[in-house]
C-alpha cells in the first residue's frame, strides 16, 4: 500500500512539474504573439505577431476612400484621395500598443483562459479582448507638393499684375463682363497651406476614425494668404461704369408665344439692339448708357413675321392618301401686325415691361405657330375627288365629291383657305344659272362647299367634263352632317 501511495505521489509530482513547465513555456510563447481570444477590428489575432496583424489590417484599409476636400474661393469643392497625394498608413503603432496592453501582467493569458473556461466572471469581462484600433498616417511631403503642383485648378486663375477687365459679347448671354483682376490665386501659398493642413489634421487623428477633412481656402484668413486682386486703374473704373450701363440696357426679358412655339427676348437678343459705330464698338451716351438703335427692334419684329406669318406660304401637307403634297396660296394663315408689334415692343423695352406676349394679328389662323392647320380641318383631295373631315386627328366624315370642271377651265384652285361663312337655303347665281342649295359653306371667294341634289353620282372623273363652276359638290346627307359640325374658321386644304 505504501509503495502504491509513493508511486501516486511521484506521478502527481511529475505532472505538476510538467504543468508548470508547460505554463512557463506558453507564457514565453505569448510574449511574442497575441494571447487567446483577442479580436482586433474583426480579425481573430490569437497566435499572430504584431507584424502579421499589421499586414492584415493594412491590406484591408481602402486609403483611396479617404479624401481631403478643398473649397476654393469660387465655392467649388475639390476632392483629393489620400493615396494619390503621398499619404500612407500603418496599423503597427496601434497594434503594438495593444499587444503591450495584453501582456501588461505576467501570466495574464492564463487568467483569461481560466476565467473563460470556468465562467468565473460575467461575460462583460471579456469585452476588453475585442479591440478597435486606428491607423497612423504618414505624409511624404515631396510627393504631396509635386502632385498638388500638377492639379489643374491650382494652375488656373493665377495672379498676374497685368490682368485687367473687359466687356465681350457671347452668343448666349449678350455682353458679359470678364473680370480678371479679382481673387487671383497665389499658387505657392495655396500649396503650402494645403500641405500644412493635411499634415496637421492627419497627425492629430489618434484613436479616432477618419472623417472627411475640409480645407477652406475661401475662409477669410486663408483667402488673405492664398488670393490677391489687381488694383483697379482709372481705365478699369471707366469700364465698370460702361458695364453698369450695358447691364441695365440688357435687363429686359419678354417671351412671344406662337401656339406651341415661343421666342424669348433676353440678354442675347437685346444685345443686338445697341447702336454700333463704324468700328463695331458700342455707342454710349454721356451717362455711359448704350444708345438704342430702334431700327433693330423693327428688324426683330420683321424676323418674327418672316418666321411665323403663314398666309400664302407653301405648306407640306400629309394627305390621307399617304403622300406629302405641297400646297401654297390662299388667304388662310397668321399675319402679324408688324406696325402694332413694333410700337408695343419699343415701349415695353424702354419701360422695362417684361412678361409674356401674344402678338397682334392682321389675320389669324385656326392655330398659331408654324403648324397653323392643327388636327381639325377639311381635306379636299381633288385628284381623287374625295373629301375628309378630321376632328382632333380622326376622320369623322369621308365622302366622294365633284369639284370644278377643268375642261371649261373652272377647276377648283389648289390652296389653303378656311370656312369663313355659312348659310342655309341659299341660291347660287352665276352668268347663266341660279341654283338653290340647302347648305352653303364659303371657303374662297365665290367657291364653297355645298350640296348638289341634281347629281346622282359623285367621285371618279366626273369633274373633268361635268364638274362644277369651281365649288365642291357634296352629297346632301353628307352635307347635312358637315354643315352642323364644321365651325367658322376651320381650315380647308384643297389640292390635286
Amino acid at each position: 500500500m505504501r509503495k502504491i501511495l509513493l508511486g501516486f505521489i511521484r506521478v502527481i509530482g511529475v505532472m505538476a512539474v510538467l504543468g508548470v513547465g508547460a505554463v512557463i513555456a506558453l507564457d514565453q510563447y505569448y510574449q511574442n504573439v497575441f494571447p487567446m481570444f483577442v479580436i482586433i477590428n474583426g480579425v481573430y489575432c490569437t497566435g499572430m505577431t504584431v507584424e502579421k496583424v499589421t499586414d492584415i489590417l493594412d491590406d484591408s484599409y481602402d486609403l483611396h476612400a479617404d479624401k481631403i476636400t478643398v473649397r476654393t474661393v469660387d465655392g467649388v469643392m475639390h476632392e483629393l484621395p489620400l493615396d494619390e497625394y503621398g499619404v500612407t498608413i500603418s496599423y503597427k503603432p496601434a497594434v503594438k500598443k495593444y499587444m503591450q496592453q495584453c501582456k501588461s501582467q505576467p501570466f495574464q493569458w492564463l487568467e483569461n483562459c481560466l476565467v473563460y473556461w470556468f465562467k468565473l466572471k460575467p461575460p462583460q469581462i471579456y469585452d476588453f479582448l475585442h479591440a478597435t484600433v486606428y491607423p497612423t498616417y504618414y505624409c511624404n511631403m515631396t510627393v504631396m507638393i509635386a502632385k498638388l503642383n500638377e492639379i489643374a485648378w491650382l494652375n488656373d486663375n493665377l495672379y498676374n499684375d497685368e490682368n485687367t477687365i473687359s466687356i465681350v459679347k457671347s452668343i448666349k448671354e449678350g455682353y458679359v463682363l470678364v473680370d480678371e483682376t479679382k481673387d487671383l490665386l497665389l499658387k505657392e501659398n495655396a500649396v503650402e497651406l494645403i500641405c500644412a493642413e493635411i499634415v496637421n489634421q492627419l497627425t492629430d487623428k489618434e484613436e479616432i476614425s477618419f472623417s472627411n477633412i475640409l480645407i477652406d481656402l475661401s475662409a477669410r484668413e486663408n483667402k488673405e494668404k492664398c488670393y490677391k486682386s489687381v488694383p483697379h486703374t482709372k481705365e478699369m473704373k471707366d469700364m465698370f461704369a460702361k458695364w453698369k450701363g450695358i447691364s441695365e440696357f440688357q435687363d429686359f426679358h419678354l417671351t412671344y408665344q406662337f401656339g406651341d412655339c415661343e421666342e424669348v427676348i433676353d440678354e442675347a437678343v437685346v444685345a443686338d439692339w445697341m447702336m454700333l459705330d463704324e468700328e463695331s464698338e458700342i455707342v454710349f451716351d454721356e451717362q455711359n448708357r448704350p444708345v438704342l438703335d430702334e431700327t433693330l427692334i423693327k428688324e426683330y419684329v420683321a424676323y418674327l413675321a418672316s418666321t411665323y406669318n403663314t398666309v400664302g406660304i407653301e405648306r407640306n401637307f400629309k394627305a390621307t392618301r399617304g403622300d406629302i403634297v405641297k400646297v401654297s396660296g390662299g388667304e388662310y394663315g397668321n399675319e402679324i401686325d408688324e406696325k402694332a408689334e413694333y410700337e408695343f415692343l419699343l415701349s415695353a423695352f424702354l419701360n422695362k415691361e417684361s412678361g409674356i406676349r401674344t402678338p397682334q394679328y392682321l389675320s389669324e389662323a385656326w392655330e398659331k405657330g408654324v403648324d397653323d392647320i392643327g388636327d381639325t380641318y377639311v381635306e379636299v383631295d381633288m385628284g381623287n375627288q374625295h373629301m375628309y373631315y378630321y376632328v382632333d386627328g380622326e376622320i369623322v366624315i369621308d365622302t366622294p365629291i365633284v369639284t370644278g370642271n377643268i375642261t371649261q377651265r373652272w377647276g377648283t384652285p389648289s390652296k389653303v383657305c378656311s370656312v369663313y361663312f355659312k348659310q342655309k337655303n341659299r341660291i347660287l347665281r352665276g352668268a347663266n344659272y341660279a341654283t338653290p342649295v340647302k347648305y352653303w359653306m364659303a371657303v374662297d371667294g365665290h367657291i364653297g362647299i355645298h350640296d348638289a341634289t341634281w347629281r346622282k353620282e359623285f367621285g371618279g372623273e366626273i369633274y373633268q367634263t361635268d364638274g362644277s363652276h369651281g365649288c365642291i359638290n357634296t352629297p346632301l346627307e353628307i352635307m347635312t352632317e358637315l354643315y352642323d359640325n364644321v365651325k367658322i374658321g376651320t381650315p380647308v386644304i384643297m389640292f390635286y
